[in-house]
């Protein structure tokens, strides 16, 4: 099934009739770039500026018992090649401060579909796919769309569009599966000759597949995943409604429904920690304890609403707004993300400043679980939550341990490893909770996976279009 060829410095790979790596001193698998990189981030949007210094082609090809090891110019890349069911695993050893691009032959007429949650288009061929953490609405488009009649909004092509959720894994229409192992940042670009991808660092590991349908490939990924999600039985009673105002208005309004004969199996409150009126209009005040003047007796509440099996679910982010009563808390106990002179590096959401809780610090991950989670949610008698957000990790910020460049895309995964981590150790059974950011690995933890913030409108960039190709190109 898996068959690799050197000869006169070329290199094939094929897995059963199909072609996975055609390298040859005219096309190298790969080449190892220096470059430059700056950022720009507004609001969780980042803008990237790269100048490229150099690049190396490793043309040259030797063969080693458990692989191979392509150089040029000084620098050398090993691969080591582990077969596996219907595939290989590649295990590559690059060099540090080089970025790598890595070429794989495309095939006459194949579509591409993947790369995590794109919003645009569904094929990716032709297309440009960025792998970078990174809010999905940017604030501009809101401009123009305010500002400028219908007719006169241009949409934005698919490589500008960010992601919430980006994954280098992508499959074909003819059954071929590339996986990249890495949290880097970088692009991926479906030409008609090769697909080509480029990354910061080199990546751990290339998976390469075969498969003879598309279910056929999802099992084989997730049998590689570990899993510790589930959705528990009571979300399967009804429907979740959507509530703000406080607790008079969720017990008035879903006793209505219920009244009506609907079958309700929950309430999300998203404000049940306050409001934080701007000029954006309502918003949450991102302080993650019950706000007992929009909602007194919320434990009480819910005991009702439970009563008549309903559950309450609630709002939660990795951010404090600023000079709140848990920001000013975590700020003395140095638990959030700083600049490098020492003081708080604060994102800014729409028009507010909040701090950022420092995933890499384990005394801050000790309070978002017991504090946060435990004490303010589960022993309210919360059943599930939204764990919003993640995407925001300035690549410039100090961290209590790490480079916020390699765990910019990293830092979702992280998020929702703490909520699981924490809803495990309370003994929970049956929570729920649900994220709009992730990355490789967030499938281990977070059951539901949603589809963030599109504009109500029909716009294919960022209206309700977007969201079918956003849900179908999950991988």
């Amino acid at each position: 099934m898996l068959r690799s060829q050197v000869k006169k410095n070329r290199w094939s790979l094929d897995i059963g009739d199909l072609s996975y790596i055609a390298h040859g001193p005219d096309r190298p698998f790969a080449v190892a770039v220096r470059r430059e990189k700056t950022y720009e981030s507004d609001r969780g949007t980042v803008k990237e500026r790269v100048v490229e210094a150099e690049r190396v082609p490793l043309t040259e090809v030797s063969e080693e018992p458990e692989g191979v090891v392509l150089s040029g110019g000084g620098h050398s890349l090993g691969i080591r090649i582990e077969g596996c069911e219907n595939g290989a695993d590649l295990l590559l050893t690059g060099e540090e401060g080089w970025a790598y691009e890595f070429a794989l032959p495309a095939l006459d007429r194949e579509a591409v579909f993947g790369g995590g949650e794109q919003y645009r288009q569904t094929n990716l061929r032709g297309e440009r796919v960025v792998n970078f953490v990174s809010e999905h609405i940017k604030a501009v488009t809101i401009l123009e769309k305010a500002l400028l009649p219908r007719p006169l909004y241009k949409e934005k092509p698919h490589s500008a569009i960010g992601s919430y959720a980006p994954m280098p894994v992508f499959i074909t229409d003819r059954g071929r599966l590339f996986l990249f192992d890495t949290e880097s940042d970088g692009i991926s670009r479906f030409g008609q000759e090769s697909y080509l991808f480029t990354f910061d660092r080199c990546p751990r590991k290339l998976t390469l597949l075969k498969g003879e349908s598309y279910e056929a490939l999802a099992l084989a990924l997730a049998a590689r995943m570990p899993n510790r999600q589930y959705i528990p039985d009571w979300c399967r009673e009804g429907m979740i409604l959507s509530i703000q105002g406080g607790t008079e208005t969720i017990l008035e309004k879903t006793a209505a429904m219920l009244k009506a004969g609907a079958k309700v199996c929950g309430v999300w409150s998203q404000d049940w920690s306050g409001e934080n009126r701007t000029i954006m209009g309502k918003q949450v005040w991102w302080n993650w304890e019950a706000d007992e003047k929009l909602y007194p007796d919320l434990k009480g509440a819910i005991q009702k609403l439970n009563a008549q099996g309903v559950k309450f679910l609630a709002y939660i982010n990795p951010y404090l707004v600023k000079d709140s009563k848990l920001y000013t808390h975590c700020k003395q106990k140095g638990w959030l993300i700083t600049h490098p002179d020492g003081s708080v590096y604060h994102i800014k959401s729409t028009t507010f400043d909040a701090g950022m809780l420092d995933l890499t610090d384990p005394a801050a991950v000790r309070f978002i679980k017991d504090t946060l989670i435990k004490k303010n949610m589960l022993d309210l008698g919360v059943s599930g939550w939204m764990a919003d957000f993640g995407e925001y990790l300035p690549v410039d910020c100090v961290l209590h341990e790490g480079d916020p460049k390699l765990l910019h895309n990293q830092w979702p995964v992280l998020w929702a490893r703490v909520n699981r981590e924490a809803i495990e150790e309370y003994g929970a059974k049956d929570i729920l909770f649900f994220m709009r950011s992730g990355y490789l690995g967030v499938q281990t933890y977070a059951p539901i996976l949603w589809n963030g913030d599109q504009h109500t409108d029909t716009t294919h960039d960022y209206g309700m279009p977007c969201v079918m190709p956003a849900s179908f190109a999950y991988v």
